[in-house]
């Protein structure tokens, strides 16, 4: 019996233990029930999508890309992470030729399709649509070659 009960407590103490999060990992969480669909008619490259915070907008670093090696003429879906009150986010894109590009205060909800096109990098725009198709905004992008 004693050997019971102590087992049993053992697997309540392992339980208890492994449900408790620190607050290091409900900072890291993210909403990926929230997507986008990113279209890239640019080139190759990886692609952040961002909420556009004070923090974001100082930094180089952005740490993993959102959208990952994504091809010229592709589609792809991509979490949306929470964005402050307002829904604004922003871009960062550096593709395989060495090419930057940022674009900021693009407003997005879950569900919309954000497309990035232009051949001439002083030409690259963003285009927002929300998810029946509607064009909710078109965006400048700052584009140079690193």
């Amino acid at each position: 019996m004693k050997k019971t009960v102590l087992i049993v407590g053992c697997l309540l103490t392992l339980l208890f233990l492994c449900s408790c999060e620190t607050e290091e990992q409900k900072d890291m969480q993210v909403t990926h029930n929230r997507s986008i669909i990113f279209i890239n008619e640019v080139n190759d490259a990886d692609v952040w999508i961002l909420p556009q915070t004070g923090e974001n907008l100082k930094t180089t670093v952005w740490g993993t890309p959102t959208i990952s090696k994504a091809k010229t003429g592709e589609s792809r879906h991509a979490p949306l992470y929470d964005a402050e009150d307002d829904g604004l986010y922003i871009l960062r894109m550096i593709d395989t030729d060495g090419c930057f590009y940022a674009a900021d205060g693009i407003k997005l909800e879950p569900g919309w399709t954000i497309e990035i096109k232009g051949n001439v990098l002083e030409l690259i725009t963003v285009e927002v649509k929300d998810e029946k198709g509607v064009l909710t905004g078109t965006y400048d992008v700052f584009a140079a070659k690193l």
